[in-house]
Order: C-alpha cells, then sequence, then structure tokens
C-alpha cells in the first residue's frame, strides 16, 4: 500500500457515477476499525484515492447522524456498528458534498483470524427497487422522521442507521430537539439507568430529575457556550440515578445544534456507562494519597528502580536524605549511594536480606557529599522466570543524623538478620509509617517490655498501646499449639535463636482476653545497636485468613503451577512432532521421496497450533475479552494440551449440537485442563486411568443447582476411576493452598471454581473413595449468535518490490530468501539491527528505499527489530516494516501494529502465508 498522502482530499475526485447498483467492495480493518487495505472496488465508495484512506477510522466513510471529527466520537462510533454489523447488514450513507445526491450502502462485518487484520468489512451499494413504495411505519421507541432529519446538512430523503443503532445495546442514545418540543431516549439509554422502556418518560424534565445535583453543570443545553460555528461536539462525565438509588458515572457524548441567532436548537449523541473505570480511578487516587502520606512530605525516603525500562524514581524525603534534587536518575547512580554493593547493584539488591521477595537489614548511604550514613533499608523486589531483577521498590529510615559518621559495619555484618535499634527521634516517625501497614507490630526494649503497637495490633489484640506499655510481650502475645491448645510459651524465644533468615510461624493460635482462640501467622526479629547489643525485639503478625490471594492473582499462580506439571507431556508430544519432520525430510533427501513432505508440513502446523495454544494457557486472555464459542472447540483445546504425553486414557462424548457460551476462552480452557489433570493425578496407575468429558445442553428448574437461575445451560462433566475423595477432605477441596499432595499448591480447584462463578456458573462434585470423583460444571447459553464461515485457502502471490529481511539464524535467511526471490522480490540479507540500518541509510540515500522490511524481534548479540524499526522511523517516517517473532500471541501483535509496524508476522510460515503477508501490506 501506498503510504497515507499529506495533500487535501479532493471529494470529487471519485464521481459518484462509479458507485452503481449491485457493486461491493471489501475493506481490511484492525481492532480498532481503522482501515490497512481493500480491493480496487473498494476505490469507488472513498472521496478520493484509496491510498489517502490507508489508517483512517473506517466509520469516516458515512454521514452519521453526529458527524465529527473528534477522536473520542469516533471510536464511540466504531463501537456502536462493530456491535450492530456483525448480527445484520446495516444500511447508511456514504459522505456526500451538500450537491451530490447521496450514496445507500449496507454494510456488514465479519471478524478475521489474523493477528493485524481484525475485520473483514463488506459494502455493497443495494439494487434499485422498480418502483417507489410507501415508507413503513417508524419502529416502536425510535425517533419520528422529522426528528431523525432536522439536523442541520442532514439529507431528509437519505437513509439511516439510526433506527439499528437506537437498539442496540453497544449505547444509550438520546435527542433532545427543543426546537419541536420533542425528546427521546433510546431503550438502552434507559435500561443504562435500570429501567424498563415504559418507565420513563420521553421528556427533558427526566434527565434534570436524574442528574446528580453536583453535576447539574453537565447537562446538555449547559455544556458550554455557542461561539461562531452553528454546531459544537462535546463531552462530558457526570452521574446520574439508577433506578436502586445509587449512582452511575456516564459518559455523554454528543453534538449541539445552533440556530443563527446562537440559540441551541437541537442535542443528539449518546451515553456509556463508566462507572467501572471511575471505580479504578478513584483506587488510583486513593493510592496516590497513601504514597503521598507516607513519604510526600515526610522523612520516609523511597525509591522505585525499573530495571526492565531503565527508570528511577526518588521521592522528596529520599532527595534531601542524599543531597540530589533530581526525582528521576539515572539507576546507575545507585550504585554511588549504596555503598555496600560494591559494583555491582543487581547483585546486591536481588539478594540483600536474603532471596525472597522482601528483605531488610541495615545498610549505609553515602551522600552526594560523600558522607557515609547508616540506615535501614527494606525493599521488594520483582523478578521474571528466568531470575532477572526487574524492579525494586525500597525505602531508607536513617539510623542516625545525617551529619553522623557511620558506625563500624562490622557490628551489623555480625547480625544479617537484625534490625538497628531506632534513635528517639525516628520513634516520633514510626507511628506515621508502621500505622499505614496492613500487618500488625508491636516493638519491644532490651528487656522485653512493650514499647509500641501499631493500630493493627492494637485492633488485633484488643487493646491500646498505653494499656500494655512496659508489659512483658510474652504476657500480651500468649501463642498456643493449634494441635492440642497447649500454651507455646518458648516459641519467640526458640524463634529467635533458629538458624539461618527468621521464618513465617503458622502452627499457632493467638490467646486474647474475652476473645476465642484466633489462628495467627508471624516472625520476629532482633533490634540491635551499634554496638551490637541486643535493644529490643520487632514482632510482625497477621490473620493467615487475609492472605488469600484475589481471583486474578489465583488464576495466575494457578497457570503457571500447572504450566510445571505439563512441561513434561507437551516435550513428549513435540519430540514426535520433531521425529516425523526430521524423518519425511529425511526420506526425501537420501530416497529422493517426497510423498512424506506433506506430513511434515502437517506436523509443522500442528506444532505451531500446540504453542499458541499454550502460550494462550500461559498468558491467560490479558483483554479479559468474552467470545462466543462452541463448549466443543473449549474441550478439544483443553484436552490437546492437559493430556500431551500421558498414557491416561480420555473418552470424550460432546454434543456437537450444544448451545454456544459466552466466555473469556483461556480461562474456561484453563478450567478443564486443571481437571484433566487433577484427575490424572488421582490414578495410583495411569496405563490403567480412564476420564470420560461429556458435554450436553440442560435446561435446570428454579433452585435446582443452586444459586443459578432457571434456563438453559451447557453441564460438562469430568469423570475418574481414579482413588476418589475421603469424606472428611470433599467438603475443603475448593480452599486456596489445601492440598492432599506432596507435591501440590493447592490452587487448582480454588482457581476452577473461582472461573466458573466468575461466568456465571457453578460447580459440582461428587466421588467415592476407591471407585473415583466426577467434577461437573455449568455454564449459561447464551442468545448471541456464534459467527461462522469458510475461508479459502491461501494462494501464493507473486508481486514486486525490494526486500530487507533482518535475523540473526542464518539457516532462515537462506530459506526466506529463497521463498521471497520464487515470489519475484529482490532481496538483500542483514543479520543484525545495525546491519539493517547501514543498508537502508544506503539505498535511502540514493532515492530507492526498501518496499518493506522484514524484522526479527530477538536478535542475539545485537539490535533487535523494535529497536532497529524506531531507527528506521528516524530515517524514512514513511518505512513499511514487518515484525517476524516465534510468539503467536494477539495481545503481542495488537502493540506492535499500534507501534507502526504494518504486519506481525509468526513463525513458523509458509510461503503462501509470506506471500500474502507482503501483498496485504504492498497494497495488492
Amino acid at each position: 500500500m501506498s503510504s497515507p498522502s499529506s495533500s487535501p482530499i479532493d471529494p470529487h475526485s471519485r464521481p459518484p457515477a462509479l458507485r452503481r447498483p449491485g457493486l461491493s467492495a471489501t475493506f481490511l480493518l484492525n481492532a480498532r476499525g481503522h482501515i490497512l487495505g481493500a480491493n480496487l472496488a473498494a476505490e469507488a465508495f472513498c472521496p478520493g484515492p484509496l491510498s489517502a484512506q490507508i489508517g483512517q477510522p473506517f466509520v469516516t466513510l458515512f454521514a452519521f447522524e453526529v458527524v465529527s471529527d473528534d477522536p473520542e466520537l469516533l471510536d464511540t462510533q466504531w463501537e456502536v456498528l462493530s456491535a450492530t454489523a456483525t448480527e445484520q447488514r446495516v444500511p447508511l450513507c456514504l459522505r456526500h458534498e451538500p450537491d451530490e445526491s447521496p450514496t445507500e450502502v449496507r454494510v456488514e462485518l465479519e471478524e478475521a483470524d489474523g493477528t493485524d487484520i481484525a475485520w473483514l468489512a463488506r459494502l455493497a451499494i443495494p439494487p434499485r427497487e422498480p418502483a417507489a413504495s410507501p415508507a413503513p411505519a417508524a419502529a416502536p421507541n425510535t425517533p419520528s422522521p422529522t426528528a431523525a432529519t432536522t439536523a442541520p446538512s442532514a439529507s431528509t430523503d437519505a437513509p439511516t442507521a439510526w433506527p439499528q443503532l437506537v437498539q442496540s445495546d453497544a449505547a444509550g442514545f438520546f435527542d433532545l430537539n427543543f426546537a419541536a418540543d420533542e425528546t427521546h431516549y433510546s431503550p438502552a439509554w434507559k435500561r443504562l439507568l435500570g429501567y424498563a422502556d415504559a418507565d420513563l418518560a420521553n421528556t427533558y424534565d427526566t434527565w434534570l430529575k436524574l442528574i446528580h445535583p453536583d453535576d447539574s453543570a453537565a447537562a446538555p443545553d449547559q455544556v458550554g457556550r455557542h461561539t461562531r460555528s452553528d454546531r459544537r461536539s462535546f463531552s462530558v462525565e457526570f452521574r446520574m440515578k439508577h433506578r436502586r438509588g445509587h449512582w452511575v458515572w456516564i459518559n455523554c457524548v454528543g453534538v449541539q445544534i445552533f440556530a443563527a441567532d446562537g440559540e441551541l436548537q437541537r442535542v443528539v449523541g449518546f451515553h456509556l456507562d463508566i462507572s467501572e473505570r471511575k471505580e479504578v480511578e478513584e483506587l488510583g487516587v486513593i493510592a496516590e494519597d497513601r504514597l503521598d502520606a507516607l513519604c510526600g512530605d515526610g522523612e520516609l525516603a523511597v525509591f522505585d528502580l525499573d530495571f526492565a525500562e531503565g527508570r528511577a524514581w526518588t521521592s522528596p524525603a529520599w532527595r534531601a536524605l542524599i543531597g540530589d534534587p533530581v526525582e528521576h536518575p539515572d539507576i546507575g547512580v545507585f550504585t554511588q549511594h549504596l555503598t555496600d554493593c560494591e559494583g555491582d547493584l543487581t547483585h546486591y539488591l536481588a539478594h540483600f536480606g536474603g532471596d525472597a521477595p522482601w528483605g531488610n537489614g541495615p545498610a549505609t548511604l553515602r551522600r552526594s557529599d560523600r558522607v557515609d550514613i547508616p540506615v535501614a533499608l527494606g525493599l521488594q523486589r520483582r523478578v521474571s522466570r528466568r531470575g532477572e531483577l526487574l524492579r525494586v521498590v525500597g525505602c531508607v529510615l536513617p539510623a542516625s543524623s545525617p551529619h553522623a559518621q557511620p558506625p563500624p559495619r562490622a557490628g551489623y555484618s555480625a547480625v544479617p538478620f537484625a534490625l538497628p535499634v531506632p534513635t528517639p527521634a525516628e520513634q516520633e516517625k514510626l507511628p506515621g509509617v508502621l500505622n499505614a501497614l496492613h500487618e500488625a507490630v508491636i516493638l519491644t526494649d532490651a528487656h522485653g517490655g512493650i514499647t509500641f503497637m501499631n493500630t493493627r495490633a492494637e485492633r488485633f489484640l484488643g487493646r491500646p498501646t498505653a494499656a500494655v506499655r512496659e508489659h512483658p510481650l510474652a504476657e500480651e502475645f500468649r501463642l498456643l499449639n493449634a494441635s492440642d491448645r497447649q500454651p507455646a510459651t518458648d516459641s519467640i524465644e526458640l524463634a529467635l535463636e533458629a538458624d539461618g533468615a527468621p521464618r513465617l510461624h503458622t502452627e499457632h493460635l493467638l490467646e486474647s482476653e474475652g476473645q476465642p482462640p484466633r489462628a495467627v501467622a508471624w516472625t520476629v526479629r532482633q533490634l540491635r545497636g551499634p554496638d551490637d547489643r541486643i535493644g529490643g525485639l520487632a514482632l510482625v503478625f497477621r490473620d493467615p485468613n487475609e492472605m488469600s490471594l484475589t481471583p486474578e492473582e489465583l488464576i495466575r499462580a494457578n497457570r503457571f503451577d500447572s504450566l510445571g506439571q505439563l512441561a513434561g507431556g507437551i516435550a513428549h508430544d513435540f519430540n514426535n512432532l520433531l521425529s516425523t519432520i526430521l524423518g519425511a525430510i529425511s526420506i526425501a533427501k537420501d530416497n529422493r521421496d517426497y510423498d512424506k513432505l506433506s506430513d511434515a508440513e502437517t506436523a509443522c502446523m500442528t506444532a505451531k497450533t500446540l504453542t499458541r495454544q499454550l502460550l494462550s494457557f500461559a498468558k491467560g486472555n490479558p483483554g479479559g475479552t468474552y467470545t462466543v464459542t462452541r463448549p466443543a472447540d473449549v474441550l478439544r483445546d483443553a484436552v490437546r494440551v492437559a493430556a500431551a504425553g500421558s498414557p491416561v486414557t480420555i473418552h470424550v462424548e460432546l454434543d456437537e449440537r450444544a448451545g454456544p457460551i459466552e466466555v473469556d476462552r483461556g480461562q474456561i480452557i484453563q478450567v478443564y485442563q486443571n481437571l484433566i489433570i487433577n484427575a490424572m493425578q488421582a490414578m495410583a496407575d495411569p496405563s490403567q486411568g480412564t476420564i470420560w468429558i461429556r458435554c450436553r445442553t440442560v435446561t435446570l428448574a428454579e433452585g435446582r443447582v443452586p444459586p443459578l437461575a432457571g434456563g438453559d445451560y451447557v453441564q460438562i462433566e469430568v469423570q475418574d476411576n481414579g482413588a476418589g475423595i475421603p469424606e472428611d477432605k470433599i467438603d475443603r477441596i475448593f480452599e486456596p493452598f489445601f492440598t492432599t499432595k506432596k507435591t501440590g499448591t493447592g490452587l487448582g480447584l480454588a482457581t476452577v471454581l473461582s472461573i466458573i462463578r466468575k461466568h456465571g456458573g457453578q460447580l459440582g462434585v461428587d466421588s467415592t473413595v476407591g471407585v473415583g470423583t466426577s467434577f461437573t460444571s455449568f455454564l449459561p447459553v447464551t442468545t448471541k449468535s456464534l459467527e461462522t464461515g469458510v475461508r479459502k485457502a491461501a494462494s501464493l502471490r507473486y508481486g514486486t518490490g525490494r526486500v530487507l529481511f533482518m535475523d540473526d539464524e542464518k539457516q532462515l535467511c537462506d530459506i526466506s530468501k529463497t521463498m521471497l526471490e520464487g515470489l519475484d522480490y529482490k532481496v538483500d540479507l542483514a543479520h543484525r539491527g545495525e546491519d539493517a540500518l547501514a543498508l537502508y541509510r544506503r539505498y535511502h540515500a540514493v532515492n530507492r528505499p526498501y518496499d518493506v522490511v522484514l524484522l526479527d524481534l530477538t536478535i542475539v548479540g545485537g539490535m533487535g527489530g523494535e529497536e532497529t524499526f524506531k531507527k528506521l522511523k528516524e530515517i524514512d517516517p514513511d518505512v513499511r516494516a514487518i515484525v517476524s517473532s516465534g510468539y503467536d500471541n494477539d495481545e503481542m501483535a495488537r502493540q506492535f501494529l499500534e507501534m507502526g509496524f504494518c504486519g506481525y508476522l509468526t513463525k513458523p510460515y509458509r510461503i503462501a502465508e509470506l506471500s500474502k503477508m507482503l501483498k496485504t501490506v504492498l497494497g495488492g
């Protein structure tokens, strides 16, 4: 495709005569509804050259009721159109000049399977009708024909999509015609506030009664002031009262239409419910307030080192302590300030205070004036699965005056798991810091007398600090053994005497006055002064029931746990596929028998599919997108990965007529993979084990499976002939961290139940020891239609042009060059980003730029594809680049397309896929 033209578009460059009845065209769109390409016939539907439309929003081709170039309005129009045109053909009008007759078209959208091409849009001009027929009666709850066409520049005889869009649930439409004293709210507008269509009157007073009193200035007739234009678009946010009494946050997008004298005549637009976004914003504000309270103007010195992005941030207290006013210093500067790291900052932070995610202990901090001061350093680190340090957030409390000389470091190294004793000045600052923690904290003096408790500890023990001050710690923190409820009087002393890093104790109950014994998780450390003498104790504890994971954390943790269990079986399957590929190549090479090469190609595509399923399982669904799918397709994918390499026999009985379900596909696949893994692990002898998976549609009566409402559900049963679950444990199997396996984490069934309930379903279990276990899940059948289609196999598309191909794998470069030259392209090869930049500069300087560049993402020992692309954009802003990667992931593809790449090509690829990608990018 040609790059978008920067010259203005002549609206008459596409004669209406070319738009003959029966003409149809196809557009290729990305996920945001922007045009990526089209066939030749599409040019007749555009207001100018097709090349000028590349990258433009698809909705700009049409004359909507509200016409504006506001990006937020265009995004909302695309959201409405994509929700409507996938279920029916929507009638629209192409944009036209006032002296040009309108052209009616029919628009139909279909989701595509590609990573860059997300939608196929078909436009067709309907055949002319033989004779005019009487106008049909207006649909209920839609604006009158007059009201729908009174906007300035709206043609009275132009067809409109208003009747279809106004009935859609994608947004709530409204039309306030002050000139005609007519008001209309769509049914979806009223449903946003919990009302049926007949429950609210179509009057402007309805709006004024529902809007929050503090937000009345955001009413449509109050937003802004009219200046010179006859219309003004707006986007405001306000609250409206729901039928149940709570307030709903609304984003109102629309246009105001004015008369010549400046009087407001009409307002049209739509409402979107943004309550969830507002809640997230409010949580963000609260989190910022907490951070400001801790380290904004206080004495707590905080720093944040993001090694993945190469960024650093420091709090005002840190900058004051260090004597450096820079808020975002270079990460390397911390090597000078944390002198204990001895030049290796990454290794020091990765192991400070132990190898757990958190660590704390004494350290020495060097100010900018080269003065060293002793501090207490605490930090939280995030590490990748490969052990690389990604991020460190830490805080520092000075152990003495900033100008004091440091004490002998040997006094601290002798007790690696002790903390320095806070000075009196520091103790005044402690309440503000420790009261913000979720953990309960008790500090004592050298004799074990309590000197401080934070608010969590006071609430936990039911007593204020003043009532227990100087009381022995053992009297107020009374521990019992959870096993026999006998006093555990020596537990704290034994914990202090234990070798190694202090551990978290969970085997005790805490006895408090007036309260029954309750579970407690606790740890203790010594407080030591500069002279290495014990100055007290720091006891940290909390209720272990508050240490549960969120549903999202539960799903993530279980996903990685399951990956470890699946790794062996997946490796077995991959070895089988590689054996097929290698064997077929050997036969072709040694015996010149090429019949088996088709088997090798099939094995390659199977391996690619398995890789995609594995990545989808590992990453989940980042966007949380719910799609309509067949239950049978979900179960086949689940069995494919979960049963890899296992000798267990699996019988799958699927009713292909089972109703469709609307689910987060990645999470639902994880549900049945977990159930299959659990069933296989319950087998004493896997070679004799059998699993039955059954799927069918059932109609449940009200109350049959609490708490599900009556209706149609998909019932999926996973049954095994394993050991079964004892009666005394079956009630606990869905608890997080409960497990009967030596190597289990106890997350599998808790995750399954969480996901099923999140999808509006329910899960049950029936087990008999020695016979087996059966898990039965119910998921609601959706009324939404399942999109189906038949796609043509890719064919070779020859082309012309110059291609720059970059990859560090020499064999891949050679075979890709052969593919490209076989498609009639001229090819240059580069093995690193630096080589690719040199070649591009050379030919760009002589006005012979490459038509397209294919860049591998990861280059060992050199510049990768992403960085190379950014530098190519500096040389040539119009460079067209395709990213090539072994990661077959839609979210990653979307990120690179938004970055400016024209395509995303997944390895391995065949010559047909390569040719199709090049033709798409080059506009074939």
